[in-house]
């Protein structure tokens, strides 16, 4: 399962795009917005936008996508997934507007998720994260759900891919992977080389007064430059990308360690409120035994005490002398 998340300004631009007569555009769910035109759909959406005029970028457009080993994905299931992707992603279905429109021009399910950033109560709905927020909403659903792994099924391609090009090729195309895997999580060329070299790939960096200029990936013997891979990749631009994310990924990392702080001290405080409950029922047990026990010796005491009988004497009968003893 994938999730592309864009956050836009036109409602009427999405709208028109998703009731595309070509796409064979079918609405599988509407909440708070009427689903029979793409005219109807924007100007609903926008009469709730006039709640936050402020929030220019009120339109939230997500690409749900399945691989085609889901074809047979109902609608129903469908809107289910979708659903449930609105509440990992912590936007209330119940208290915005959103639809779900379904096309059928690929091999492959998909559908495109529209959701308005200004909810029922004028409040915007946070966009904060959603990269990493939906990839994650995604593994989730797919475990949850049991459903084919998107990734895996994009490496599995990507594999084949390249055990079909010739090596140089199929090199590149290695290299380009992995870098479009590490350089979002990166705030320097050091952490990108050393995630790189995990992956069996070399990297070798030309630094001018400190500055990265140029970086070449070896991969099986094979020397790529990075601007052969892509514009984005050579050694100048992965500086300045790695720079200017620096903030945003340092903040991720530390908004991750404060909640799993946050969750071990849950944890924490779970094992000894459980610990606190089963303390304090073996001491109500003990203490209940303890009075019983108590309570019988009392008993005991004041009882009285009855002094046993001696036993009867008895007198043998048919015994004595014989005479002429």
């Amino acid at each position: 399962m994938i999730g592309k998340v864009k956050i836009g300004k036109s409602f009427g631009g999405i709208c028109h795009y998703v009731f595309s007569e070509d796409k064979q555009a079918e609405v599988l769910a509407a909440e708070g917005v009427r689903g029979t035109s793409a005219e109807r759909m924007a100007a609903d959406f926008n009469a709730q936008r006039e709640l936050n005029p402020a929030l220019g970028r009120a339109v939230m457009h997500v690409a749900l996508a399945w691989p085609a080993e889901e074809k047979a994905l109902s609608n129903d299931q469908m809107t289910e997934l979708a659903r449930a992707y609105l509440k990992e992603m912590k936007v209330d279905a119940q208290n915005t507007q959103w639809a779900l429109v379904r096309h059928r021009d690929q091999a492959h399910p998909h559908a495109h998720l529209l959701v308005n950033r200004v909810d029922n109560d004028g409040a915007t709905v946070s966009d904060q994260h959603n990269y990493r927020n939906s990839m994650e909403a995604c593994r989730k659903l797919e475990k949850q759900y049991g459903l084919v792994s998107a990734q895996e099924v994009s490496q599995d391609n990507h594999r084949a891919q390249r055990e079909e090009l010739p090596a140089r090729a199929a090199a590149k195309l290695y290299v380009q992977d992995a870098l479009s895997r590490h350089l979002p999580h990166a705030t320097s060329t050091e952490e990108l080389t050393e995630a790189m070299q995990r992956d069996g790939i070399g990297v070798q960096a030309t630094y001018q007064k400190g500055q990265l200029q140029a970086v070449v990936f070896e991969h099986e013997g094979l020397h790529l430059k990075g601007s052969e891979l892509g514009r984005a990749y050579s050694g100048n631009n992965l500086a300045k990308t790695t720079e200017a994310q620096r903030d945003q990924v340092q903040q991720q990392r530390a908004e991750l360690s404060t909640a799993g702080q946050q969750y071990g001290q849950h944890r924490l405080e779970l094992d000894l409120e459980a610990f606190g409950r089963e303390y304090g029922a073996q001491k109500q047990q003990a203490e209940r035994e303890q009075a019983e026990k108590a309570q019988k010796q009392a008993q005991e005491r004041t009882s009285p005490q009855q002094t046993p009988k001696p036993p009867k004497p008895t007198i043998e009968r048919g015994g004595g002398y014989g005479i002429g003893d």
